[in-house]
């Protein structure tokens, strides 16, 4: 299986190019990274067996600092436990409509998706995965 999203992609702040490992070492755990390997190595399955080829991250592991200035940000983000990732998708949400299309693959690596419709954003549009826990549903996919 190829690697779509390695954890230098997943760490790296998608407009400063900063690795945030690093830029916010106090605040990265051992548990951090174990739930970003972990959530990776599903969301890469996922989108093998979604015939992707190519993802690219707009938002990965966000410490609290970050996640306090980022809009509309769930106060009890997952992002800030390395179990969230957003994924760069495009104006027409290719990408969020292929996987709401797919429970069963969701439900198969244990992952959820945000709604597209809580998704789309001024200058870009992209798809929130993550291994949280939540109550069940057929969809696999979750209002904010």
């Amino acid at each position: 299986m190829k690697e779509l999203i390695s954890l230098n992609l997943y760490f790296t702040d998608y407009v400063t190019k900063a690795d945030r490992r690093v830029q916010f070492a106090s605040e990265f755990t051992d548990e951090i990274n174990t739930n970003a390997i972990k959530l990776l190595g599903l969301i890469n399955q996922l989108l093998s067996d979604l015939g992707i080829e190519s993802a690219d991250v707009t938002s990965g592991w966000r410490p609290p600092q970050i996640n306090n200035k980022t809009t509309n940000a769930a106060k009890r983000s997952y992002h800030m436990l390395g179990l969230a990732c957003d994924i760069l998708d495009n104006e027409d949400q290719n990408l969020c409509n292929l996987v709401a299309s797919r429970p069963d693959l969701l439900r198969k690596y244990g992952l959820w998706m945000e709604s597209p419709t809580a998704t789309k954003g001024h200058n870009t549009n992209w798809c929130h995965i993550d291994c949280g826990t939540r109550a069940d549903r057929p969809s696999r996919v979750f209002l904010p």
